[in-house]
């Protein structure tokens, strides 16, 4: 008899827990969703990991800047899946602006700059995460690039 207790302890204690592990994970998938990246977003900083050859040539594995350093960005995530980029370089009153469409799929977000600047129709894929007025995109870049994983860092404006 105790053999059986054990087990159905044991049994119960696993499912509290699965059972606690999908409510957790939904609270936390749900409340990511809620937040949506439709608005204005000014950029903070980035962080750009660079290549086993590139680290060499520039003697550090990574660099992080911040707009005193990059320059000014920011970009708007439109309702209808547009986007308008807009950017300088520091201390330039000079702005680039660049349009393209994006969605978001779960934590995936897929960027595609309009053709005059991407003439492939390549499209860029990070990962996002938002934390109340906070958004952080990673992106990993394939061979042979330079760069092979950024980091952008925003605030909603």
């Amino acid at each position: 008899m105790k053999n059986k207790t054990v087990y159905f302890v044991g049994a119960k204690i696993k499912q509290l827990i699965v059972f606690g592990c999908v409510v957790f994970g939904s609270a936390s998938f749900t409340n990511c969703q809620a937040q949506s990246i439709v608005g204005k977003w000014k950029g903070v900083s980035v962080k750009n990991y660079f290549s086993e050859a590139f680290a060499k040539q520039t003697g550090k594995p990574m660099e992080e800047k911040f707009p005193k350093d990059a320059g000014n960005s920011d970009i708007d995530y439109r309702q209808d899946h547009t986007f308008i980029l807009s950017f300088s370089a520091p201390n330039s009153s000079e702005v680039t602006t660049m349009k393209g469409e994006w969605t978001l799929t779960g934590d995936q977000l897929k960027l595609t700059l309009e053709p005059k600047y991407n003439p492939r129709r390549t499209t860029t894929i990070s990962t996002v995460s938002i934390n109340s007025t906070t958004m952080v995109t990673t992106a990993v870049i394939a061979p042979p690039a330079r760069i092979i994983k950024t980091i952008a860092v925003s605030q909603r404006m």
